[in-house]
């Protein structure tokens, strides 16, 4: 049994399974992983002053990418049944494709089945999430938290159609979904407080001025200066040179 405390996913590695749940037991590896990746950190859309957002171009990276071998077209009338919303393979009316593709829950919501399931290490969970600054015209990918290192079997990824009545076809190997690890109650354990009941008015006046003097600095100073855009950011430290302790790079 996986995550036994014998048989655990080692740290930092999620495990692709294949095998019972590929509907084609042919399908190899390097099909799977080509529908399977690391998001690249170029945008088509992007400009070059894009990239000179740290921001940005970091959170192109981030998580995990499933695409499809097949152009995936679908079409909404508006109402709540499975079949009021048509699928298209490859411009076919069709059900069987890697990934599996269905209307499963209606209300325009459209259903992603890959041909693997993951399996993540003790403790962590993978949220399901659109695609990092990739836009899938009238798509909105549905947020879902799965708990991958206990749940032994696989979970799909669901589209959520729009505006009825429009064709929306994503083309064969563009992003459908993306996946991003997360710890178990991460996120759950945050509150929200003020910083007057945290720090002292001395620290809380010290990070005020930093942040005024930083929004002059980026009125008075950066519209003179070449390559402008989220310099001091770009480079790990504030306006006054502080380096950041710990900072991360494209």
């Amino acid at each position: 049994m996986i995550n036994d405390g014998i048989n655990d996913v080692p740290d930092k590695t999620i495990a692709i399974f294949s095998g019972q749940q590929v509907y084609d037991k042919e399908l190899s590896q390097e099909r799977i992983l080509g529908m399977l990746k690391k998001p690249d950190k170029k945008r088509e859309w992007f400009s070059p002053n894009f990239y000179r957002c740290l921001p940005l171009t970091i959170g192109n990276q981030y998580g995990f990418v499933i695409t499809s071998e097949f152009d995936i077209g679908f079409e909404w009338n508006g109402q709540d049944k499975p079949e009021d919303t048509k699928i298209y393979i490859d411009n076919k009316v069709n059900s069987f494709s890697y990934p599996r593709t269905i209307s499963n829950f209606g209300h325009g919501i459209v259903t992603i089945h890959p041909p693997y399931f993951l399996r993540t290490p003790p403790g962590v969970n993978l949220i399901t999430m659109n695609p990092p600054n990739y836009v899938i015209p009238n798509v909105t990918v549905m947020t879902g938290v799965i708990e991958t290192d206990n749940l032994r079997r696989s979970f799909t990824f669901n589209l959520k159609i729009q505006i009825p009545n429009i064709e929306t076809v994503i083309p064969a190997g563009y992003p459908l979904a993306a996946f991003m690890p997360i710890p178990r109650y991460y996120s759950d354990e945050f509150n929200l407080d003020f910083a007057e009941n945290i720090f002292s008015k001395e620290i809380i006046d010290e990070e005020i001025k930093a942040d005024y003097d930083t929004n002059k600095y980026r009125k008075e100073v950066e519209p003179n200066l070449k390559n402008r855009v989220g310099k001091h950011y770009m480079q790990g430290k504030d306006v006054y040179g502080n380096m950041f302790k710990d900072h991360q790079k494209p």
